[in-house]
């Protein structure tokens, strides 16, 4: 079982022009799902966090909702930087920077804030 997929992935995204990586993501996304599918070995955690994001990027320039999710503190801040980037590329509207929000960073947020 590979244990480092988000590592992997990340890397995948960062080595990526702006222009490339919706298509990466949603092309990693079926191959998660198919591998989950199928039961094959990968770390559940991190495979719902990949999937996370990228059904996000799917659909974030149509303007549709997904469920807001907690995922990771590392994992959250490198989706964002890599939203950010999406944006700044013309490849995501700049709404997709407030929904990331809704979705991914208040729930964070509030979690931790039930932790302290």
């Amino acid at each position: 079982m590979n244990s480092h997929l988000f590592e992997s992935f990340s890397k995948m995204i960062d080595k990526l022009p702006a222009q490339g990586v919706i298509s990466a993501a949603e092309r990693e996304c079926q191959l998660l799902e198919n591998d989950l599918a199928t039961n094959r070995p990968v770390p559940k955690q991190e495979a719902h966090s990949i999937l996370s994001f990228c059904r996000f990027l799917s659909v974030a320039k149509s303007g549709l909702k997904v469920p807001r999710t907690i995922l990771a503190p590392g994992h959250t801040a490198f989706y964002r930087k890599t939203l950010d980037r999406l944006i700044e590329a013309g490849e995501l509207p700049e709404s997709a920077e407030e929904q990331f929000d809704e979705v991914f960073t208040t729930p964070l947020l509030k979690s931790l804030a039930d932790v302290y």
